[in-house]
């Protein structure tokens, strides 16, 4: 058993008293979105970087090549990124003691230091990437996203602002909620979970069943209420995530989200419950039972053989809708070529699963969702 926790964390209510706390100025490099920039930052004495000016979505491998160029003209000590996922995994590349470019840095093996310090603030409360190493992006040349995890990516802080849970769109709070409930209960049930990331998992998963209920009965005004909450209950899972790999429901919709460009904590939100609803059926009575047992009692299921994992997706389907898979654009055809990619290219993920996934049960999580 292994077990770290790398960076150090800190809470503030507002980027002013983290700004503070930190001692932000001309020597640091916030690497960050506009509006982001306009509604938190504007006084502040720091460079600015700006994730928009490379990339509106996901990060791929050409825009932060892209990146990499420019960051590499700048003079600065201390990288600060806040955002989400896909701009603090972008950081923790940006941040690393190399030339190479990010085919280079993928290559088996490398692993370069760090040139600068790094600190990492989410403004979403779902990939938990502020205390993982790994940076996961787009390779459009090979159809698929792929991670991988940097010795040196971890961050010297991670910072947890409230503030920046103030303006987040609802789909954008909704599905990166969702990717941090994905990962906490992806990882309390991989092979090599132990006791400590156990204990974060499951107060991570009662944390956000618990908000969801909460919305559901008092509707999406209590969100702001429960921010910390939120915040808290990603960074657990993020925590568990920077020890042990998630699984199925990532492999899965790392393939689907990289053909379709559709969001990270979608296409995982996607793909839970009928990867669940398999885990289920396939071992009732190992350890995905203690998730059920949390499901019935957060959820207030009747003690009739109501399918957990079935609740569950009702639950999500009023707090978190998506669309059938041929709503983005799937066809038929592609069941059988999708579920062969993601056996080839997502390894590294599929050995976490709570059992095995066959290419045929892949292919059924894409058929039961088209």
């Amino acid at each position: 058993m292994h077990f770290a926790l790398r960076p150090q964390l800190h809470g503030h209510d507002t980027f002013a008293a983290f700004a503070e706390a930190h001692g932000l100025g001309a020597r640091d490099l916030i690497f960050t979105q506009r509006i982001l920039h306009e509604t938190f930052m504007q006084d502040s004495a720091a460079q600015v970087l700006f994730y928009d000016d490379f990339c509106d979505g996901e990060p791929t491998d050409v825009a932060v090549d892209a990146m990499l160029t420019e960051i590499r003209k700048l003079d600065f000590d201390r990288l600060v990124a806040i955002g989400g996922g896909s701009i603090l995994d972008s950081a923790k590349v940006l941040a690393l003691d190399s030339d190479a470019d990010v085919a280079g840095l993928f290559e088996a093996g490398v692993q370069p230091g760090r040139k600068v310090g790094l600190i990492l603030a989410p403004t979403t409360c779902g990939t938990g990437c502020e205390v993982t190493c790994v940076s996961v992006f787009d390779f459009p040349a090979i159809g698929s996203k792929i991670g991988k995890a940097f010795d040196a990516g971890f961050a010297d802080h991670a910072v947890l602002v409230d503030e920046f849970l103030s303006k987040i769109p609802y789909p954008v709070f909704a599905t990166s909620s969702a990717d941090a409930l994905v990962h906490a209960m992806e990882i309390y049930l991989a092979p090599k979970a132990s006791p400590y990331t156990d204990m974060f998992c499951m107060a991570a998963i009662k944390s956000i069943l618990q908000g969801y209920m909460r919305i559901v009965e008092h509707g999406r005004a209590v969100i702001q209420q429960d921010a910390r909450a939120y915040l808290i209950a990603s960074n657990m899972a993020g925590i568990a995530l920077a020890n042990v790999l998630a699984g199925g429901v990532h492999a899965i919709a790392m393939h689907f989200g990289s053909a379709h460009h559709v969001p990270h904590g979608e296409a995982t939100r996607l793909f839970l419950p009928p990867v669940f609803k398999i885990y289920y059926r396939k071992a009732p009575e190992g350890k995905i039972s203690e998730i059920a047992q949390v499901i019935t009692e957060v959820l207030d299921l009747p003690q009739d053989g109501t399918n957990p994992f079935d609740a569950l997706d009702a639950l999500l389907a009023k707090v978190v809708p998506t669309k059938r898979l041929r709503d983005y654009g799937m066809a038929e055809g592609d069941v059988g070529p999708y579920a062969a990619k993601v056996i080839e290219t997502q390894q590294r993920l599929l050995v976490n699963n709570y059992v095995p996934l066959s290419d045929t049960d892949i292919a059924g999580v894409y058929t039961d969702l088209m």
